[in-house]
């Protein structure tokens, strides 16, 4: 079976990194990095997800270059809720709430609708991909997605756990895509309201079965005292990877999570960066123009070989 790429962007606002959520005066510089990234999409004849927020659907420069690529076929722009910068503005500014799934049914519900519209209003098109910001999406938050039209979501992160922070616990969730039905946005089932396709996830050395059971560990109380992920890292056998060239330094790494899906039958894989981490000085990913190569290099490398 071959395994298809999927490149996402979350294309949003600058200072996020550093924890600071605002309702207004929020930067998009990092946008004007998009135009050489979707010449690298270009030459490889890949077709990128563009996923906006708020704050880059008012921005007339953004809005006019991104449109420019969809009309002529080279992409899809798709919706990317950061609740703090959406209106309407009735939260508390928390960090508990920057994860969408953690406000009121009826707030998230009148959020998506006024990010949908506005994208529709931009683009010309109705959204029908979405990712939640910070990955905070439930099954209340994909119920809401479907009655907006949405087809598809790509927020779940397997192997992950992030009620730490106040987010999901996504651990169990599958790797491969699957439709949403029921009340456990990570069950999985042959037909359903909303097909989830989610963020390519694996750990070094191990099966996805094996390793959700060593990413458990990481969350088991007893064991907590003595960072098991720290241990498990240093041995190389359950070293988590991302399928992101932001946070993998060694493209090697990369490859191997490739190899992995493709050995386990995936039929795809999600690729995932920030619109930020495409210019240099604006991630602590990408601080300068010498790690902008490299990440275009990691991405080359890895995912689209000769």
């Amino acid at each position: 079976m071959q395994t298809t790429l999927i490149i996402t962007i979350d294309v949003e606002e600058e200072g996020l990194f550093r924890g600071v959520y605002r309702s207004h005066g929020n930067a998009v510089e990092n946008t004007r990095g998009i135009e050489r990234f979707q010449a690298l999409c270009d030459h490889y004849g890949v077709r990128p997800t563009y996923l906006v927020d708020a704050s880059v659907v008012e921005d007339e420069r953004s809005v006019a270059l991104l449109r420019g690529f969809q009309d002529d076929g080279r992409c899809e722009v798709g919706a990317h809720l950061h609740p703090w910068c959406t209106p309407p503005y009735e939260e508390e500014i928390s960090r508990r709430n920057t994860f969408m799934c953690n406000l009121p049914a009826e707030l998230q519900r009148e959020k998506l609708t006024w990010l949908t519209k506005v994208i529709e209003k931009q683009f010309g098109r109705r959204p029908t991909s979405f990712r939640a910001g910070r990955n905070g999406l439930d099954i209340i938050g994909a119920r809401i997605l479907y009655e907006l039209g949405y087809i598809v979501d790509s927020s779940v992160l397997p192997l992950s756990d992030l009620s730490a922070e106040g987010g999901p616990n996504f651990i169990n969730a599958p790797y491969t895509p699957y439709y949403v039905e029921g009340d456990d946005l990570c069950e999985a089932h042959s037909a359903g309201f909303l097909l989830e396709v989610p963020f390519s996830v694996g750990v070094s050395w191990l099966n996805f079965d094996r390793a959700r059971r060593v990413q458990a560990l990481r969350t088991w109380a007893p064991l907590r005292s003595i960072y098991p992920g720290r241990i498990l890292s240093r041995l190389g056998i359950a070293w988590r990877i991302y399928f992101t060239p932001e946070s993998v330094t060694h493209a090697v790494w990369m490859r191997r999570l490739v190899n992995l899906y493709r050995t386990q039958g995936s039929p795809c894989m999600v690729m995932g960066l920030h619109s930020s981490s495409l210019l240099a000085g604006y991630s602590p990913y990408v601080p300068n123009a010498k790690r902008l190569e490299r990440l275009a290099w990691i991405m080359g490398w890895a995912t689209w070989p000769p």
